[in-house]
């Protein structure tokens, strides 16, 4: 094959892994791959350019519409036939778990045929917003919105989404602590349920000193802890400090690495026999750290990761 008739196959491609996102929102490398008949890592190479030009965004597995994507002839046409409902999402990331939550609200409102247009704050509150109010601006029928923080009450998305004349769901977040929550409602992750069933994992393997680790800005770090707590005290166990930690968010990995060291130093020292680490990335470190000290898993620490 020569190298134009090769570079025609590429284009081909290509356009399929658009055509695909433009029906169904998001695409799984693996999947698409055996369905065109190439390789896996053929279908990451594309879908690497497709993202370096702006008309994607690469996600854990795959892809998803690039909610920033200029608007092409194409979907001008498609804006004049505008479905009946219009819903905006707003997430905060297109990591861990939320691709599947794109993905499950993308195939409601492909079988409801309504048109759901994506937005990703990347945990920045005045990206959150302004994806908000261009969302308004455009008379979306309805909002799906995960806040970037776990607390958000007295916040201006707030003041936003309860003057919104439009009905507005939260989705991974509580609304508990907003006094004046007027039309919102909530749908969230039983994370506490999650984290008691972790603990209640290890108990049944009989570890009584379970450790917990978690990253200080995680909006689910409260929910994890008192599922954490509550599964310990139902077996009449105490939590104890020296076995639960809040790690910070750090760029430096060496600075990353110290901290997840003194971490697994504490733990070791209060004689834990089992970790909860949250997130994955933390827990992957952790293990490496102790196939770097000898220590077997899950023989000598076992490690169960929570994240997605």
């Amino acid at each position: 094959m020569n190298t134009r008739s090769q570079a025609m196959l590429t284009k081909d491609r290509q356009n399929q892994i658009l055509h695909e996102l433009a029906i169904h929102g998001s695409l799984n490398a693996a999947d698409f791959a055996r369905k065109v008949g190439t390789s896996a890592m053929t279908v990451r190479r594309d879908l690497a350019l497709l993202d370096e030009q702006g008309l994607l965004q690469r996600v854990h597995g795959g892809a998803v519409v690039n909610a920033e994507r200029k608007i092409t002839a194409e979907t001008r046409v498609a804006a004049r036939v505008r479905p009946v409902v219009t819903i905006g999402m707003v997430v905060p990331t297109t990591r861990y778990y939320f691709p599947g939550i794109i993905r499950g609200a993308e195939a409601a409102a492909q079988e409801l045929g309504v048109r759901l247009v994506l937005g990703v704050s990347n945990y920045s509150e005045s990206e959150e917003q302004r994806h908000i109010q261009r969302l308004l601006s455009s008379k979306v029928d309805g909002l799906l919105v995960t806040p970037s923080g776990e607390s958000w009450a007295d916040t201006e998305t707030l003041a936003r989404l309860v003057t919104a004349n439009v009905p507005v769901v939260v989705v991974e977040r509580s609304i508990d602590d907003v006094l004046d929550a007027g039309q919102l409602e909530s749908v969230r992750s039983d994370h506490s349920q999650g984290a008691e069933i972790a603990v209640t994992h290890l108990l049944s393997l009989g570890h009584t000193k379970i450790a917990l680790c978690l990253r200080e800005s995680s909006p689910t770090a409260s929910a994890i802890t008192a599922g954490y707590r509550r599964a310990l005290r139902k077996v009449s166990l105490r939590p104890q400090a020296e076995l639960s930690t809040m790690t910070q968010d750090v760029t430096d990995p060496e600075a990353q690495q110290r901290q997840m060291t003194e971490t697994l130093d504490g733990f070791i020292g209060a004689g834990a026999t089992a970790a909860i680490v949250h997130n994955d990335e933390d827990a992957l470190m952790f293990a490496d750290l102790c196939e770097s000290r000898g220590l077997r898993v899950p023989d000598d620490l076992a490690l169960l990761a929570y994240d997605d």
